[in-house]
């Protein structure tokens, strides 16, 4: 995955949780992540597993791909 694809990620998924007003605690807990971890991948610290980015899907209720896809 590049950086690009990392920063688009990260810049998803909070822009899908801000859409669903939740906080980073609410949306770490219904994913099954730890909120730190959350808090990396909305950073761009991190690239998160497929897996990841399958239950913040499922978590924010879109499709995983709304998450990686280009705006």
């Amino acid at each position: 995955m590049s950086i690009l694809s990392l920063m688009r990620i990260g810049r998803s998924v909070k822009q899908q949780r801000v859409r669903a007003f939740m906080t980073q605690e609410q949306l770490a807990k219904a994913a099954g992540i730890s909120p730190r971890q959350l808090v990396r991948i909305e950073g761009n610290k991190v690239e998160p597993r497929f897996s990841t980015i399958l239950k913040l899907g499922k978590a924010l209720g879109v499709d995983p791909s709304k998450l990686v896809d280009e705006e």
